[in-house]
């Protein structure tokens, strides 16, 4: 009997009757409206533009014949901040949420995408390859997968609902639908279901629970019907449509006449199981599943089982923190990262159901009272584990785990003390780590007379164009001559990432990296490029950010301001070009533009951010006034084209690298030369300041490392490579410290002191 309400409400939703089109706007808000998009149950999309930042936008505004309805209200909003928590290049962006100006509207704003959904393209029988095919499902796992890890179900996945843009990333529309819970049921005004019947999973349609798996369900109809160009179910009636959902088993797929992979099959079978336990445990998993089976190597990883264990015992129990606390939105999202991990456990399955009946009586002003069991939750554990994903670079999980932690305990003074931390931006020559006390290279002191010895050589190829030191001490990043850039772990000796562009996936290569630089907090990686491109990559996401930033030709060099602000870009087209930061997150490249008299080559800021000093093909470096771009200085000295430049430990002294093989020492404050290196007989590759200062090392081009004495001007050691090796670039760790230096095979040799 339970279900017959749920299944009348899907034959209502699908017939509800059509309404009449409404006038368009002229403007909503700020945003000047260009023409009507669509509409949709909740609202209709519209195309303006943004008159501030001067870019093309889409604009959903919640339909006027809902907003009687305060829970739908509730909804709309809840999209909002759902959707605008997820940054990943396959969910959609969102830019901003508001309500309409006395009239009080509920809008959201989002990026306007280029190409078609996949729903049009299947009806135009694209994509036609089953890699592209695949290519798209892999993309939706992956998307679907990030926004379950963090508490937030879809539960409306369809072919209208995946864009495919013209350079084939596919990302995941809509979600108008989407909670963190609620109850079981997803329902509009007058209590209909919603949810696209055709791709709704059987326990939604029954009004049993629903987690994750619901998504997997319509991602297995959608995979479904692109190898078969049918769907799973048919029937000439909705009741009918639904009865086989719940109870009927999907038409066999002939692997032998659609010319499939039998793995493949036997994947969509599971993905369509009735049962949720006997689907995927999760989208990772099923993404992974079609990579392996496409013969592709997947761009994530599984956890082991010890830190998924860990992973889940920790939201679990802060869930239940949370919850006890009487903070049942940010309990329900720490206990779908939970389930998103281990869905069958039954304490988890019971918590969130617990939490959403909580959800479901605040809503309706009821008083909460939660279950009277003990809280395990332990505080001092929980910012260990901030500590830890913040000196793995991952800041926003930082951030995310202590906003909880103070939810809980807002007086707890370990998690206050990170959260200053956090809110205070890296400075010059820090290394941001999860201590209280971040590191920095100039209080780290070491032995003037040591030496150092081969510790290690490890890598793969292609060939190493640049180097960079990370967040952390021992994360190193490589740019290659094939375009990519990969993430070493140098205690480990292990690969930690590898970003490509969607051009080197597809064709295994792309235009060689020139400069590399990491954002201050370590939540961003910039790579520069010899056909002048810039790709900005998230190191929470493992992925790119989607924004087009370029120079017209070379890029010289990369740097962050210190407050980690802005990203400044130098390039052989004589320009310096100034991107904030927090709108190229958002897709917006929106710049300052500082001409210069020649080639750029190489680009720095001083410690406080003030000055901004690039040095050119004509061998001059000019120093400029960073906010006004006003030229305030030249310094003279090079005889050659400038190569590589790095600011001193202490902020004072910029060291230079010229293609004649000379390395020059200046004074930021007298504005002169202060000391000359000559030592090498090929152009400076690269520089790297030893933590104390008083210490520099160089490669050129050649097999051969130098370590200087910059009080004496003299070279202290020489490391030599093999007779055919090339070192391409040089950094120095600040902790022990060691010597890092890149190859042109690929591979990373590390020294240590003896």
């Amino acid at each position: 009997m339970s279900r017959k309400p749920a299944l009348l409400h899907v034959i209502q939703e699908c017939f509800s009757s059509l309404r009449p089109m409404s006038s368009v706007p002229e403007k909503i808000d700020k945003y000047i409206v260009l023409g009507e998009l669509g509409r949709g149950a909740m609202g209709t999309v519209y195309k303006a533009r943004d008159p501030v930042l001067d870019r093309v936008v889409a604009i959903k505004m919640m339909s006027e014949d809902l907003l009687i309805e305060e829970e739908m209200r509730g909804r709309f909003d809840r999209e909002a901040r759902s959707a605008a928590g997820l940054q990943h290049p396959n969910i959609v962006t969102i830019f901003d949420f508001g309500e309409l100006e006395g009239e009080g509207v509920p809008y959201i704003v989002m990026e306007l995408l280029e190409g078609d959904s996949l729903a049009q393209l299947m009806e135009q029988g694209k994509p036609e390859r089953l890699e592209d095919k695949m290519h798209i499902v892999s993309q939706i796992c992956r998307g679907l997968d990030y926004a379950h890890k963090r508490g937030v179900i879809h539960r409306d996945i369809k072919p209208g609902n995946i864009q495919v843009l013209p350079d084939g990333t596919a990302k995941v529309l809509d979600f108008g639908i989407a909670m963190g819970g609620e109850g079981s049921a997803i329902k509009t005004k007058t209590g209909l279901v919603m949810g696209t019947p055709n791709y709704m999973a059987p326990e939604q349609i029954s009004g049993a629970k629903v987690d994750h798996r619901a998504d997997m369900w319509a991602v297995g109809v959608v995979l479904y019907e692109l190898l078969s160009k049918g769907r799973p179910f048919n029937a000439s009636s909705v009741p009918g449509l639904v009865y086989q959902i719940v109870h009927a088993e999907p038409k066999a797929l002939d692997a032998r006449a659609l010319g499939l992979p039998q793995k493949l099959v036997s994947v969509v079978e599971r993905v369509l199981s009735k049962v949720p336990d006997q689907r995927f445990r999760d989208l990772a998993l099923l993404g992974r599943a079609i990579d392996q089976i496409m013969g592709k190597v997947s761009t994530s990883a599984e956890a082991p089982d010890e830190k998924r264990a860990r992973s889940y015992q920790t939201n679990f129990e802060l869930a239940r923190g949370l919850h006890q606390k009487g903070e049942h939105q940010r309990a329900l999202e720490a206990a779908r990262r939970a389930q998103a991990l281990e869905p069958s456990h039954a304490s988890v399955v019971d918590l969130v159901s617990e939490i959403e009946i909580a959800l479901t009586r605040m809503q309706a002003q009821e008083t909460i009272v939660p279950k009277s069991e003990p809280s395990s939750f332990d505080a001092a554990r929980w910012v260990d584990e901030a500590r830890m994903a913040l000196t793995a670079g991952n800041r926003s999980a930082a951030l995310r785990i202590v906003d909880d932690v103070l939810a809980v305990e807002p007086t707890f003074e370990a998690a206050m003390e990170l959260k200053e931390l956090l809110d205070t931006p890296a400075r010059p020559g820090h290394v941001r780590t999860g201590s209280l006390r971040p590191q920095t290279y100039r209080h780290t002191r070491v032995r003037p007379d040591h030496t150092f010895a081969e510790s290690a050589t490890f890598g793969e190829p292609p060939g190493i164009q640049v180097l960079s030191i990370g967040p952390s001490p021992q994360l190193v990043a490589a740019g290659g001559v094939d375009g990519s850039v990969r993430l070493w772990d140098i205690d480990s000796r292990r690969k930690v990432a590898s970003f490509r562009t969607e051009l080197h996936r597809r064709s295994g290569h792309e235009a060689l990296a020139t400069s590399l630089a990491f954002s201050p907090d370590g939540a961003f990686l910039a790579s520069g490029h010899v056909d002048g491109n810039i790709h900005l990559w998230s190191l929470d996401m493992g992925a790119e950010v989607t924004v087009r930033v370029r120079h017209e030709a070379s890029i010289g060099q990369l740097v962050f301001s210190p407050d980690g602000s802005t990203l400044a870009s130098c390039a052989l087209d004589s320009t310096v070009k100034l991107w904030n930061l927090d709108l190229l997150r958002k897709g917006d490249a929106q710049r300052q533009l500082i001409r210069e008299p020649a080639g750029v080559t190489t680009l720095l800021y001083s410690e406080d951010g003030a000055e901004l000093i690039a040095g050119n093909t004509k061998a001059v470096l000019r120093v400029h006034d960073s906010k006004t771009g006003r030229l305030t200085a030249t310094l003279r000295g090079h005889s050659a084209p400038l190569s590589t430049c790095i600011l001193s430990p202490d902020g004072d002294q910029i060291a230079t690298g010229s293609r004649d093989g000379v390395i020059r020492i200046f004074d930021l404050n007298r504005r002169e030369e202060v000391r000359t290196l000559m030592g090498h007989q090929k152009a400076i590759a690269g520089l790297a300041y030893f933590p104390g200062g008083t210490e520099l090392a160089s490669v050129a081009m050649d097999n051969t490392l130098l370590i200087w004495d910059l009080t004496a001007g003299n070279p202290r050691q020489t490391l030599y490579g093999r007779s055919e090796e090339v070192f391409t670039g040089v950094v120095v760790t600040s902790d022990e410290p060691l010597l890092v230096a890149g190859l042109g095979d690929g591979r990373v040799r590390v020294w240590a002191p003896e």
